[in-house]
């Protein structure tokens, strides 16, 4: 007898019958408030791991460029040191003077 009750139940899930039980009508707005839940949290859960990717991708970029303006900025310095300009300037064909500039004094004007 149990088994005729179970195939009765079997047959009526596999023929969709049971759907218009009315227990089940009665719940149906619940079940497609529930499902609606359900589709709005794989949604913001999917939208929170595209952001995550990003924020990394971002962090990534952001490390390559910081490294890039320190290795800017080094070089800038080291360009900048006397030795260096010394070395580029005798590139170019100029050679550093030999005696020390001297200091040119404008004469008061007395009539003043």
């Amino acid at each position: 007898m149990a088994e005729k009750s179970d195939r009765l139940r079997l047959t009526s899930v596999l023929r969709g019958t049971f759907l218009g039980h009315p227990y089940v009508v009665r719940n149906l707005p619940f079940v497609g408030f529930l499902s609606a839940l359900g589709v709005l949290a794989i949604f913001w859960a999917h939208q929170a791991e595209q952001q995550s990717r990003q924020i990394s991708k971002l962090s990534a970029e952001l490390s390559e460029i910081k490294s890039e303006y320190l290795e800017a900025k080094s070089t800038l310095m080291l360009m900048g040191t006397e030795s260096s300009v010394r070395e580029r300037t005798q590139l170019m064909g100029m050679v550093p003077p030999t005696k020390a500039p001297e200091r040119i004094i404008q004469p008061k004007d007395e009539a003043e």
